[in-house]
Formats: C-alpha cells, sequence, structure tokens
C-alpha cells in the first residue's frame, strides 16, 4: 500500500474511532441523564400524593365526628377509603405502624404490606415510589379482573401522620395505573435522543473539522519534509559522486592539459607534411590531418566542460541551440567528406547547460561517425530533437551509410570493438556510459542498407 493510501486509511480509522467514542459518551451520559430525571418524576409523583395524604389526614377529624369513629385505625381506614377514589388509583390498603393491613369492606386487591428496607425510609417520612413498565395485576396482586396483558403500574407508599407530628401512625401502599407515567417517560426518551444526537453531531463536526485541519497541516508540514529529504539524499548522492569521480577528474584534468599542446603542434606539423608531400601521399597525409583535427576537438570540448562546471554558470539551450553546437563542431569534417548536414527541432524542450554540454559530446561523436559512414560526394546526415511528455527530450543522429555488420551490431557499445579500421572502439562506449550519468539512454534504431540511426532519450532535469 502506497503511504499516501496508507495515511488516508490511518486517518479515516482515527476519525471513525473518535466519532464512534464520542458516540458511546454521549450515549452514556445521555442513560445517565434518563435514569436521573425518571427518578425525579417518579419522586415527584411520590411528594405529590403523600401531600394529598397530609391534607386529607388533617380533615379526617371532621369526618370522624360525623361518621362516630375515633380511633387511630378508624381514621387510617377512612383515609384508604377516600384516597382510593382518586384518579387511576387501582387499590389502596392501610397499614398500622405494626404492618398490619386494615382492610375495610370496600378493599379492591390484595397489597402486601412494606418491607423492611421501605419502612425505614417511611419512618423517615419520605414516600416509597416504584413503577413498572410491564406489570400484571394478577400475579402480582390476585386481581380477578386482570385486563388481559401487561400494563404499566405505578405503586406508591406514603406514610401516615398527623400534619405536626414527625413519628408515623402507619402507612398507606397505593397501586395506580401508569400510563401517564409512561407517556411522560416516552416523551423524556424522544427529547433526550434528540439533544443527545444533537450533541453528538456537534461534538463530532467540531471534532473531525479541527483534527481535520491539524492533519491537514502534519499532512503539508510531512510533505515539506519528505521533499527537504530527497533533495538532502540527492544532494549527498551528487556529493558521493563528486567525491568517486575527483580523482579521475584530477588525472583528465592533468591528461588534457598534456595532451593540448602536443596534439595542437602534431595538427600543424601534418598540414606542413600535406602541402609538401606527393599526390599520391596526399590522401595519407589528409587523413591524419583529419585525425588530429579530431583529437584537437574532442580535447577542447573536455576542456569547455570543465570550464563550465568549474565557473558554476547555470543557464539553458534548447534542442535546437543543442544541434546548432553539434553542427558547428562537426562542420570540417563534414566539409571534408562533402556530408550535408539537416537539422530539425520539435517543441519546446529545454536542457540546463550541464545536461547540454554532455549531451553535445554524445552528439558529436555520433555525428562524425554518420559522417565517416556517409557515402562519398553523396552523404546526408540528419540531426534531430524532439520534445516527449513529461519533460524529457530524444535526439536521433541518422545517416545515409551502408549500415552496420551483424557482427558489429552484436558488439556495440563494447569498449575495445570498432568497425573501423584502426579504430579503438572507445567512443560509442564512453558516449553510452555519458548517457547513463545523463538519466537515460542511447540505443541503435536501426541500421540497413539505407543507413543507421541512433537515438539518445534524455530525462528531465532534476536541478
Amino acid at each position: 500500500m502506497r503511504p499516501a493510501a496508507r495515511t488516508t486509511l490511518l486517518t479515516g480509522l482515527l476519525l471513525t474511532t473518535i466519532v464512534v467514542v464520542l458516540g458511546v459518551a454521549v450515549a452514556g451520559i445521555t442513560w445517565w441523564l434518563r435514569a436521573g430525571l425518571r427518578e425525579q418524576i417518579l419522586h415527584r409523583e411520590g411528594e405529590s400524593l403523600y401531600a394529598v395524604t397530609i391534607m386529607q389526614r388533617a380533615l379526617e377529624t371532621e369526618s370522624l365526628g360525623e361518621m362516630g369513629l375515633t380511633g387511630d385505625d378508624e381514621q387510617l381506614a377512612l383515609l384508604a377509603l377516600q384516597t382510593s377514589r382518586l384518579r387511576g388509583v387501582l387499590g389502596v390498603q392501610v397499614f398500622d405502624r405494626g404492618g398490619r393491613p386494615l382492610a375495610p369492606s370496600s378493599a379492591i386487591i390484595q397489597i402486601p404490606p412494606p418491607n423492611p428496607e421501605e419502612w425505614q425510609i417511611l419512618r423517615a417520612l419520605k414516600p416509597v415510589v416504584r413503577f413498572s413498565a410491564h406489570a400484571s395485576l394478577e400475579k402480582s396482586y390476585g386481581w380477578e379482573n386482570e385486563p388481559g396483558q401487561p400494563i404499566p403500574l405505578l405503586e406508591i407508599s406514603v406514610p401516615l401522620h398527623q400534619p405536626e407530628a414527625t413519628a408515623i401512625e402507619g402507612a398507606a401502599h397505593f397501586v395506580i395505573e401508569g400510563k401517564m407515567i409512561a407517556r411522560e417517560f416516552e416523551l423524556l426518551d424522544q427529547h433526550l435522543v434528540r439533544q443527545a444526537g444533537f450533541v453528538w453531531l456537534l461534538a463530532a463536526i467540531t471534532v473531525v473539522t479541527g483534527l481535520g485541519w491539524v492533519l491537514r497541516r502534519l499532512a503539508r508540514a510531512n510533505a515539506s519534509l519528505q521533499a527537504r529529504t530527497e533533495d538532502l539524499v540527492r544532494a549527498n548522492r551528487e556529493l558521493g559522486l563528486a567525491a568517486k569521480t575527483s580523482a579521475l577528474g584530477a588525472i583528465t584534468a592533468h591528461l588534457v592539459h598534456g595532451l593540448r599542446n602536443p596534439i595542437a603542434g602534431l595538427e600543424s606539423y601534418i598540414e606542413e607534411q600535406r602541402d609538401a608531400a606527393s599526390p599520391v601521399r596526399s590522401g595519407a597525409w589528409s587523413e591524419a590531418t583529419a585525425t588530429a583535427r579530431r583529437m584537437k576537438m574532442m580535447i577542447d570540448e573536455v576542456v569547455s566542460l570543465m570550464q563550465e562546471e568549474q565557473s558554476g554558470a547555470r543557464y539553458e539551450l534548447s534542442g535546437r541551440e543543442v544541434l546548432a553546437l553539434v553542427a558547428s563542431r562537426i562542420s570540417a569534417i563534414a566539409g571534408e567528406k562533402k556530408v550535408q548536414l539537416a537539422l530539425e527541432s520539435e517543441g519546446d524542450g529545454r536542457l540546463t547547460n550541464h545536461q547540454a554540454g554532455l549531451v553535445a559530446a554524445i552528439l558529436t561523436n555520433l555525428a562524425q561517425n554518420a559522417c565517416e559512414a556517409s557515402p562519398p560526394d553523396a552523404g546526408k546526415v540528419r540531426l534531430a530533437a524532439k520534445s516527449v511528455t513529461g519533460g524529457g527530450m530524444e535526439f536521433f543522429v541518422e545517416d545515409n551509410g551502408v549500415g552496420l555488420s551483424a557482427e558489429s551490431r552484436s558488439r556495440l557499445f563494447r569498449a575495445g570493438q570498432s568497425a573501423k579500421p584502426g579504430g579503438a572502439g572507445i567512443g560509442l562506449a564512453i558516449s553510452r556510459q555519458l548517457a547513463i550519468h545523463l538519466g537515460g539512454t542511447l540505443e541503435l534504431v536501426t541500421s540497413g542498407s539505407t543507413g543507421t540511426s541512433f537515438r539518445l532519450c534524455v530525462p528531465p532535469s532534476s536541478r
């Protein structure tokens, strides 16, 4: 997997994890709030019923005088009769402080007394409230008029005492139909779900937006760091190459310096001998003059490249300018061989001066070979430059000679192998090495009875 794709996947997983964690956190908080709010609603119901019983208890004294009842148990029984008429009450049972039920003749259902834990709460003058969303009256209280299916049921136990007293006289346990409470719980849940969804969405958008901004900043910083790393790697590679070739460069410079003047003197001597030679031997002297001139031109090319490298100058040349430079270098041999040069350029590709110098050296060697391979008095050499997609360039050198033999093609670009009489076989080998140094390729395209064609491919400059 590519680094960019892996980074995108990890970012997506991170954002998804954060959103899920936020959802779980919001759901947990919502559930906690839901439980607290439900408890408050049930507490409200218990306190309301507790307040009603206290109010009724305050009015009992009057009612007892009219009914002829005087005891505490009778008062509590009367309270059961009065509160059983409240809306939604399915049953009520009053217990004295000892937990004994006081069951009047109008008792609706059989209700067990509060357990010890509930009595402890009731003695603290606090109501006990329980709610069941799916309760069965038949199973819990033995009511024969079972409605046929479980119903929501609210059970409230309240302490019974005088309005100003702190000691309870008993307790009343109410069984109330809980449809209203169930509906209130349902509305509460809907409201909490909407609020939780809004909070989760808002938090997710905020976190994802903030984290996305941070990740984009990190991605830009990472891209910048990678670019700097690549620059450092390229610089180290160039420094390593410079270190490896520094010794060879020093030897080459010394060799070129030592050969330049002797070659110039040799050229002058050969020309003098050619002018003084007989017509029979003038052809050999002319060949020697051309060879000396070619050696001098090659040395001049090396010196020119070394001077440009040392100067540190940076500029660009078009393909046509490179071809014109090559043509000027081989104009002498082309004139002697009566070879017609054709220059063609296509596209707007450009080379740095470093590339152009090496390309010109390669093309010059190929063009010289092409001139020598062309037929006398009818030779044609084509030099072409072409821009390619991606920013690179292609160069072609073609002649109309008889082509290379199968044996020559099989050992092409090998040092020490040459198809020319007296050739050292290093021209094409050096040219190919220079092409590799450029990061490009040099290859034979065609070779036959109609001529030979070479192609040099140069990648775009990384500088």
